[in-house]
C-alpha cells in the first residue's frame, strides 16, 4: 500500500506518545540534530514530522562517498550527531575510533530487523550501527535510446546487461560514472572476473588501465548529480545505485535499472552516532523515530532503496516488492559482493583512483 503524506503524517502522529523518551527534554543540549547522510535518502516529510514531534531542528548535510565521509569526519567534522556509512566504511570508523558504541536499551525496534541484518560481518551484535536500507550498484539506463543507439528490435526489456556497456562507443559522451574509487575499480574489475575486493596490485593496475582507456566515452564521474543527469536526458547510462535510478524514472518514465551479468556490488547503509556527537540523545531520537515501521516503509517507497525493517516490509509498494532488481532473488544475489575493508590496499585504489581522474 502506497504511503502518500496525508497517511504518512497521522501515522507519525499517532505513535508519538508510544515512543521511550518523546516527551524528555534534552539534558543539557540545544533543541538540534546534525545529520550527515547521502543526497535523496529520505520521505520529504521525515524531517519536517521528526521536527515537529520532538521540537528539535535537524540541520541536515550531504556526502558523495563513503572516502568522503571518512575524509569529513577526520577533518574535524565533530559537530554531526548521525551518520550513514556503508557497510565497509562502518569498520573503518570503528577502527579510527569515531564511532560511539550503541546502548541497545535506548533503542526500540532493533528486533524488527530482518534475521539477515541483525548480526553482520562488518559489525557483530550490532555494536555501532543500525542497519537503515540496502541494494546494489548496478546499471541506470535510458531504454528508449538503448534500444536506439543498439539497433535493438525487441520490444521487451533486457532482463541483464553487461559491465562492457560502458565501454560501447556508441555511449560516448552520454554516460556517468561514479564519483567513488571502489565502486569505478571495482567494477572494472568484477567485469573481467575479478572481485570488487582484489588487494592484488597487479589486478588493480590493469582495471584501472581498461579505465583511462575508457575514460574519454564518460561525460562525468558523479554520484550527487547522477539522478539528474538520468532524468534529465543528458545521460543514456550510468553506473548508480538502485534506488536513484528509481527516483530518476520518476521524472524520465524510460529510465530503467539493472544489475549487470557479471554482478555488483551490495551494501547496507546504517545509522551510526559519532564518538564526539554533541546531541548523542537527540540522535537516539532519530535512530528510533526510523526504526517505526511506518516512517521505515514511507522512506523506503519514496527512496527506492530496499528497507532493512521486517516489521515495515509489509508497507512496501507491491511493484517494489516484485521487482527483481531491488529485492533480487538468491541467484543474482549469489552473483554480488560486498565491499570490504581491504586494509592498507586502500592506498593503492587512491592513488590509482586520483591517477585516472586526473589522467
Amino acid at each position: 500500500m502506497k504511503v502518500g503524506r496525508r497517511d504518512f503524517l497521522k501515522s507519525a502522529l499517532a505513535l508519538t506518545c508510544s515512543l521511550s523518551g518523546c516527551s524528555r527534554e534534552e539534558k543539557g543540549g540545544d533543541k538540534q540534530l546534525n545529520i550527515l547522510n547521502w543526497a535523496d535518502y529520505l520521505h520529504p516529510q521525515a524531517i519536517p514530522e521528526f521536527e515537529r514531534r520532538y521540537g528539535i531542528k535537524v540541520v541536515y548535510d550531504t556526502f558523495a562517498s563513503n572516502e568522503a565521509l571518512m575524509s569529513k569526519l577526520q577533518a574535524g567534522g565533530t559537530k554531526y550527531d548521525i551518520i550513514v556509512p556503508s557497510s565497509y566504511m562502518v569498520k573503518n570508523l570503528k577502527k579510527l575510533a569515531l564511532l560511539q558504541e550503541l546502548e541497545h536499551d535506548r533503542i526500540q525496534g532493533l528486533s524488527g530487523l530482518m534475521p539477515r541484518f541483525r548480526n553482520s560481518l562488518f559489525d557483530p551484535g550490532l555494536r555501532f550501527c543500525v542497519p537503515y536500507t540496502w541494494g546494489t550498484t548496478g546499471i541506470g539506463y535510458n531504454l528508449e535510446q538503448y534500444q536506439k543507439l543498439t539497433g535493438s528490435t525487441s520490444s521487451l526489456e533486457p532482463e541483464r546487461l553487461s559491465w562492457d556497456l560502458f565501454w560501447d562507443k556508441r555511449f560516448c559522451q552520454r554516460m556517468t560514472l561514479l564519483d567513488d574509487g571502489r565502486e569505478v575499480i571495482g567494477m572494472s574489475l568484477k567485469r573481467s572476473g575479478k572481485s570488487y575486493n582484489s588487494v592484488d596490485e597487479g589486478e588493480i593496475e590493469a582495471a584501472c588501465g581498461r579505465l583511462k582507456e575508457q575514460k574519454p566515452l564518460v561525460m562525468c564521474y558523479s554520484s550527487d548529480q547522477v539522478i539528474v543527469a538520468l532524468s534529465s536526458g543528458d545521460s543514456f547510462l550510468s553506473q548508480i545505485y538502485s534506488g536513484d535510478a528509481y527516483q530518476a524514472r520518476r521524472e524520465n518514465q524510460s529510465v530503467r535499472y539493472v544489475i549487470p551479468s557479471e554482478g555488483a556490488s551490495i551494501w547496507t547503509d546504517n545509522f551510526c552516532i559519532p564518538r564526539l556527537a554533541p546531541h548523542k540523545e537527540n540522535a537516539y531520537k532519530w535512530i528510533n523515530y526510523m526504526l517505526e515501521p511506518e516512517v521505515s516503509a514511507a522512506c523506503a517507497n519514496f527512496t527506492h532503496y530496499a528497507t532493512a525493517n521486517y516489521l515495515a516490509f509489509k508497507g512496501v509498494e507491491p511493484s517494489m516488492k516484485e521487482d527483481r532488481n531491488l529485492y533480487p532473488p538468491d541467484a543474482v544475489l549469489n552473483s554480488c559482493e560486498e565491499l570490504k575493508d581491504i586494509g592498507k590496499s586502500i592506498f593503492i585504489y587512491d592513488r590509482l583512483w586520483t591517477e585516472l581522474k586526473c589522467s
